[in-house]
């Protein structure tokens, strides 16, 4: 007591508040302390390797000075934090002499390293400074130089040094979900294999509707999407390695799933609600389709989640803070074709009205999906331009650099172009026009410049070299398309030294931003290739009844196949087909089910395949599975696909795919296994080189003309002997 009256004014009242707060701190319950904690900040992590932008094989480079920039996408403004390129590869130098390797982001050096070993990995970690993105991409250069002659001008054309860029070579960075605030940013930072959540296994059409649509613009965004249900009771769930919160072990919904069980079947509605409210991917996802039943099955199980907390006010004010934060299911309704940035768990989620799924997959197309700078929008109307329908879209605005670069001996341009970019209304690209210009060289041989798509070689040119822009128009064969497709500008240079008493030296070249690819339509010709147009305009899907009581394994294929076939998110129509055949009214893919008037040659009961050839059967085998089938058809007028299974089960596709040779495909899970042409064969081979659509027009006309020529002499001729035959009548009147 004395101690106290000798104390200071401040001190006395400190040591009253002291006092005071000692009651309110003993109220405080572990489990109410352990939710409180979920309220703070998260981070989210993200990492995407080149082969989740379309790198299916490592980059390989070679010669005497070899370079390969890649394009990261990276949100415009959202700040990321530990951003940084783990960069892996491996690299062979069968000849002596200088070997170098150089790294660059964004046009700056971050790592340099000389190469003397015959073998070895060069791996590295690069920090990265993503303050500044240049127009949503990080540009990540590699360069491999080789100097293998005795003298400067001795240079090799061709060496034995290699180098492999693995396709796992990764992005990686941070961010808060605190700072991120529009619909764009959240849809690039969408992992690599995003989830898709609905509301249980059995959908009604509406939903069922939006949920192929956006997978469908997840897949030619280069995400593979996983689709799952919200968890119901009866589900199985791994909970291995789980590490639950202690405050919360005296919970039996969270106590259950901490028995870190390999499978643990939920046994009630609150162990579902302890799953949202410790993020379990289990229970939530990066988009959500929010119709009513998933609100009432959301709200179900953190209504039992709060009654097992009901005993425990600091727990039960404490999951009510918590619940009053969950955006996704909860606050205001979600408006017709509504689009929201939300919260459900620990996670950032982007939530679709249940009605909203074309508009949503215009809306996060290439074209306007940089408008989005909101948390939520409703999209009335979400279609690509008209301008697109005529022509063209500029290589600059799908990635592709316009800074100059310098070549010695052979560098190389590229850019990644989604499918879904480049195919609009009903168009598919059929010319790659590139623009370039190249400084003059010491040399009197002038450059060349060779444009590939997919590494197909689509033309190349001998460049004046003049400082000017000189152009390349190629056409795109059909067999050339990807789901992603890497276009490629090589330029190749002639090192010249006079008399090995001059350093050849390297001069700039430059891929212009007038650079485009040119959209055409394409006739359907039995092939799949020509029914690509046809998918991507407004086609119809047909799919069976019983798809909708088992979503998420059906969505996977219907997602799966809707891409291989180019069908567009946007325009297409759902057919859900009842019993009996279904009439197509537009062009079509149809799967498992059957189509009224279908012309088809793949016959498939049960693991028994047999294809039909105009005489005899091709092919006739009993026996298989994990395979399925998909073929060019017509039905009354209306050119289709229709795909089925053999062997039970269709095999979940691992790899992304395009229909893009002959008419009929057998697939497997790394996709088609077995191509076969029965239409026209002629229809697959390429233009001959350096044709456009005015040479094959003239190569027709000119068989034409002897045909109309022979017509006209015989007009004529028919002419004159009439004109005799009335002659000689006259004269014989007069007589």
């Amino acid at each position: 007591m004395n101690t106290c009256v000798s104390l200071s004014r401040r001190g006395a009242r400190l040591l009253v508040l002291a006092c005071l707060s000692t009651p309110l701190l003993a109220l405080a319950s572990p489990a109410g302390d352990a939710l409180a904690r979920l309220h703070g900040e998260t981070w989210v992590s993200r990492s995407f390797a080149l082969s989740d932008l379309g790198f299916g094989e490592d980059v390989l480079l070679n010669g005497y000075d070899s370079r390969q920039e890649f394009y990261l996408p990276v949100p415009r403004t959202l700040r990321l934090a530990d951003a940084s390129i783990d960069f892996r590869g491996r690299y062979y130098k069968a000849e002596e002499g200088r070997t170098s390797m150089l790294l660059f982001v964004n046009g700056r050096p971050v790592h340099s390293r000389r190469i003397d070993t015959s073998e070895g990995d060069p791996s590295q970690v690069l920090k990265v400074d993503v303050t500044k993105p240049a127009n949503g991409f990080l540009r990540f250069r590699v360069d491999w130089l080789n100097n293998v002659g005795q003298r400067i001008c001795d240079v090799e054309r061709s060496t034995g040094n290699v180098l492999a860029v693995s396709n796992d070579t990764r992005f990686n960075y941070r961010f808060s979900s605190a700072a991120l605030t529009s619909l764009a940013d959240a849809w690039l930072t969408l992992p690599a294999r995003p989830t898709l959540l609905v509301a249980s296994r059995s959908l009604n059409k509406t939903a069922y509707d939006t949920a192929w649509r956006l997978g469908v613009a997840l897949e030619q965004a280069n995400r593979r999407v996983q689709i799952r249900s919200f968890p119901a009771p009866g589900d199985t769930v791994d909970t291995t390695g789980w590490q639950l919160p202690p405050g919360l072990a005296h919970v039996p919904a969270f106590a259950a799933l901490g028995q870190n069980n390999a499978q643990h079947a939920l046994k009630d509605q609150a162990e579902v609600g302890a799953l949202v409210v410790l993020g379990s991917t289990l229970a939530t996802g990066d988009i959500v389709v929010a119709d009513p039943a998933l609100h009432k099955q959301v709200a179900a199980a953190l209504d039992a989640l709060a009654a097992q907390l009901a005993g425990d006010a600091d727990a039960a004010r404490a999951f009510a803070t918590w619940r009053g934060l969950q955006t996704a299911v909860g606050g205001s309704a979600l408006p017709a074709n509504g689009i929201r940035l939300a919260t459900l768990g620990a996670r950032p989620v982007i939530v679709v009205a249940e009605d909203a799924g074309a508009k949503a997959a215009g809306a996060f197309a290439d074209v306007w999906r940089s408008a989005l700078t909101t948390r939520d929008v409703v999209v009335a109307e979400a279609n690509s331009p008209e301008v697109l329908d005529q022509a063209s879209l500029r290589l600059t605005n799908l990635g592709g650099s316009d800074a100059n670069f310098d070549v010695l001996a052979r560098g190389d341009w590229t850019a990644t172009l989604p499918l879904a970019a480049v195919a609009v209304n009903g168009r598919m690209p059929s010319d790659l026009v590139v623009d370039v210009a190249a400084a003059p060289g010491a040399s009197s041989t002038r450059p060349v410049a060779s444009v590939f798509w997919n590494n197909v070689l689509l033309s190349a040119k001998r460049l004046q070299a003049d400082g000017h822009p000189e152009r390349l128009d190629a056409r795109v064969p059909g067999y050339a398309l990807g789901l992603s497709n890497v276009v490629r500008v090589s330029f190749q240079r002639q090192p010249y030294s006079n008399d090995c008493n001059e350093t050849p030296q390297a001069f700039p070249v430059n891929v212009l931003p007038t650079s485009y690819v040119r959209g055409g339509d394409s006739a359907p010709d039995g092939t799949f290739v020509g029914l690509l147009p046809l998918m991507s305009g407004a086609p119809q899907l047909i799919v069976p009844a019983a798809y909708l009581a088992d979503a998420p394994a059906s969505l996977m294929r219907v997602v799966r196949m809707a891409v291989a076939a180019g069908v567009t998110p946007v325009r297409a129509e759902l057919v859900v087909a009842q019993d009996g055949a279904t009439t197509p009214t537009r062009p079509f893919l149809a799967m498992q089910t059957a189509i009224d008037g279908a012309e088809t040659r793949v016959v498939v009961k049960d693991a028994h395949l047999r294809i039909n050839g105009k005489k005899t059967p091709w092919l006739d085998v009993n026996g298989l599975a994990q395979l399925s089938s998909i073929e060019v058809t017509r039905a009354h007028g209306q050119e289709g696909l229709y795909w089925q299974t053999l062997g039970g089960p269709a095999p979940a596709q691992e790899k992304p795919f395009v229909l893009n040779r002959g008419d009929i495909a057998l697939i497997g899970a790394q996709g088609p296994v077995s191509w076969v042409d029965s239409s026209n064969p002629s229809a697959s081979q390429p233009p001959r080189a350096g044709e456009s659509a005015f040479y094959e027009w003239r190569r027709y006309l000119s068989w034409g003309v002897p045909l109309v020529s022979t017509g006209l002499l015989l007009l004529l001729l028919l002419l004159v002997w009439a004109y005799r035959i009335k002659r000689s009548r006259t004269r014989s009147k007069d007589l």
